[in-house]
């Protein structure tokens, strides 16, 4: 089965081309990619009466969108109360992402599933807000391997919490990662003039302008994750462009005062591609070639594979990164580094050991080798 393949005919199912013709194998292949990147209720939006897609994956569409409706209905909930508690301790918390998008961009909030929800905080009161929600109920949803002290200077969110209703909440200090956490350059971001410039909306949560949406977005989706957060960011940024203006000659100022232009550029041009019709306006220069071709497979690239590709990738990119995450050390620019807790995986050592035999078992495999050359490529073009 040629899985490159089919990774670009769901990537042209979702951007309204023309359905695939593919034997019951290859449906399945593409179902199962679907439901791992969280696309089939909008799949089913969109396609769901397509008669070429076989009934029965169709039919799993449909449940997919019920139990998506359901969910958001509970991450509806949990984001008003959540806010509430944070604003009356006065913490004026910032939903991102995927809280501005279900309810002001995509037709309906169950089109696009959340894993969680973000919610951002000034880094001076982080920690208070953290407190504030564990003595409301919300419980860490495992031990956290820093001191949370260590956590506000070397990461960008607070360890993850469970809500009372079972919903994850991430609680952000910084909008992305710090300066020296990744393989390649971090962009820079003026955090207090993106905060002047969220507003509450008419249910009163606090959110982003679309403008700073679609920036987090791409700098979140490319530099951070090297497009491994799914196609989601394709029809996130479609909806948003439809649905809010963009002062594109701003836009693009900023994204050169941040260095994160190159990866807006390939990014839009990725949306140009696969989801034809959006108001886009490009600046800058063309993103190349190569890179555009490998982006399914990194936007649908394999979710358990992924740390190996990643560690391999690291050591082609800079083997110092890779030793440090082999002795649990994390550090950031002008930070002093700081000791993960690995207790519970065995300790630094036990934890290498088990890594290094499942990567070395998975990347005996052509895939997963291929993986980590396109992830290592991407990391050396966003570092130029």
């Amino acid at each position: 089965m040629d899985l490159p393949a089919l990774r670009r005919s769901l990537l042209a199912l979702l951007g309204q081309g023309t359905a695939p013709k593919l034997d019951p194998a290859e449906w399945q292949e593409l179902d199962r990619l679907a439901a791992l990147h969280r696309l089939a209720p909008l799949l089913h939006a969109e396609r769901g009466h397509d008669e070429v897609v076989p009934n029965a994956i169709r039919d799993g569409w449909r449940a997919a969108h019920r139990h998506s409706a359901i969910q958001a209905l509970a991450i509806g909930a949990e984001l008003e109360d959540c806010c509430a508690i944070l604003e009356h301790a006065g913490h004026q918390p910032i939903a991102l992402k995927g809280a501005w998008l279900t309810r002001h961009a995509y037709p309906a909030p169950a089109l696009r599933p959340m894993r969680d929800l973000d919610i951002w905080v000034p880094v001076e009161g982080v920690l208070s807000a953290y407190q504030v929600l564990l003595g409301c109920g919300y419980v860490m949803a495992e031990p956290p391997e820093m001191a949370l002290e260590d956590v506000v200077r070397l990461d960008k969110h607070m360890p993850p919490l469970l809500s009372p209703r079972g919903v994850v909440i991430e609680l952000h200090h910084h909008l992305w990662e710090p300066a020296g956490r990744l393989d390649h350059v971090s962009p820079s971001a003026d955090g207090a003039a993106i905060r002047g410039r969220a507003k509450l909306d008419a249910a009163g949560i606090r959110m982003l302008a679309p403008q700073d949406t679609l920036a987090h977005l791409i700098v979140h989706a490319v530099y951070s994750h090297r497009l491994d957060c799914g196609p989601l960011l394709l029809t996130d940024i479609d909806f948003l462009l439809r649905a809010a203006p963009i002062d594109w000659p701003t836009f693009w100022d900023e994204a050169k005062a941040g260095n994160w232009q190159s990866g807006a550029r390939l990014v839009l041009e990725l949306v140009q591609h696969w989801r034809p019709g959006a108001p886009i306006e490009l600046a800058g220069d063309p993103a190349p070639p190569e890179l555009l071709a490998m982006a399914p497979d990194l936007l649908l690239q394999e979710l358990d594979t992924r740390q190996s590709a990643q560690l391999a990738a690291t050591l082609k990119t800079g083997p110092g990164k890779l030793i440090q995450r082999l002795l649990g050390r994390r550090s950031a620019e002008g930070e002093a580094a700081a000791t993960r807790d690995m207790r519970h995986e065995g300790g630094a050592l036990g934890w290498a050991a088990s890594r290094a035999w499942r990567s070395a078992s998975q990347l005996a495999r052509s895939d997963v080798r291929r993986q980590s050359r396109q992830l290592a490529a991407l990391s050396k073009w966003l570092g130029q």
